[in-house]
């Protein structure tokens, strides 16, 4: 099937991928934040110089009514803190291209924050270009009440996956093994996948190297073969989130209009009463 005419040529959330030299032309900016989304060991070893450190990768997400205010009150605080606001400009990496840079990228976004992206090629890149590397944080920036407009068009709690209709595909971007069930993290209460989901692993979203999204015209043709077209809804998950936080990214840069990260993902649902299917799919 030809991808002329069926693939949205613009992106709801922008540029997705921003380039070293979009940033040294840049570093004058008081509003361009950089943002280290790599384990706090990393960052102190060396990180691009005033990057600032944020971890959102290690926190869960519950889908429930209770757990959706106690993700905006962690966000509210977070971003809070790290001195953020509406006016800035963020730029989120990790070694090269993956779910933690992802995950703070998607999480950006939720939050209402207007200008988000990723570093492309990551600190390799930037390594790659001979740039200076920093061993000390800057500068804190001073706190702020960070307002919060979350955009729940991007996300999906269990309830939505629970009972999807028929123009909804469930995109589980997991591990094979995770998928069947077969493996996983133990930290989730069971193993398995959620009913009727479609598996395509979040590593065919990135180029061969990880430095970047793939090409469109590949990545377009890889999820036409799997039915995953631009009109329908797209439910992305993983284990919490992350991978598919990037799947999201590459099918919004594709020009899909309809995709959801289902954010607590099979943590969330593994220990909830939902059903489930896959080798090892009972507590």
């Amino acid at each position: 099937m030809a991808l002329a005419g069926v693939l949205p040529a613009v992106a709801a959330c922008g540029q997705a991928l921003v380039t070293v030299d979009w940033i040294e032309k840049r570093r004058a900016d008081p509003n361009l934040v950089i943002v280290d989304a790599r384990p706090q060991s990393e960052y102190n070893a060396g990180h691009l110089p005033g990057a600032i450190w944020l971890n959102t990768y290690d926190h869960l997400v519950d889908s429930s009514p209770v757990g959706e205010r106690a993700f905006h009150d962690w966000l509210t605080e977070s971003f809070g803190r790290a001195g953020l606001g509406t006016k800035d400009t963020i730029v989120v990496y990790e070694d090269k291209l993956g779910a933690r840079a992802a995950r703070a990228f998607w999480m950006f976004w939720y939050a209402g924050q207007p200008r988000v992206a990723m570093l492309e090629g990551g600190l390799e890149a930037w390594r790659g270009r001979s740039l200076p590397l920093s061993t000390e944080p800057p500068p804190p920036r001073a706190p702020t009440r960070y307002k919060l407009q979350p955009q729940r068009k991007w996300v999906a709690t269990a309830q939505q996956v629970a009972a999807p209709d028929r123009r909804t595909v469930i995109l589980d971007v997991r591990a094979r093994q995770e998928y069947e069930g077969t493996g996983g993290a133990s930290d989730c209460a069971r193993q398995g996948r959620i009913p009727g989901a479609v598996w395509l692993e979040w590593s065919e979203f990135l180029s061969p190297d990880g430095s970047t999204l793939q090409a469109p015209e590949k990545l377009g043709m890889l999820l036409l073969e799997k039915g995953i077209t631009p009109d329908k809804q797209i439910i992305t998950y993983c284990h919490r989130g992350a991978r598919a936080a990037l799947v999201w990214a590459a099918l919004d840069q594709l020009g899909y209009p309809k995709v959801r990260n289902y954010i607590g993902s099979w943590h969330d649902w593994a220990g909830k009463a939902l059903p489930a299917q896959g080798a090892a799919s009972t507590p």
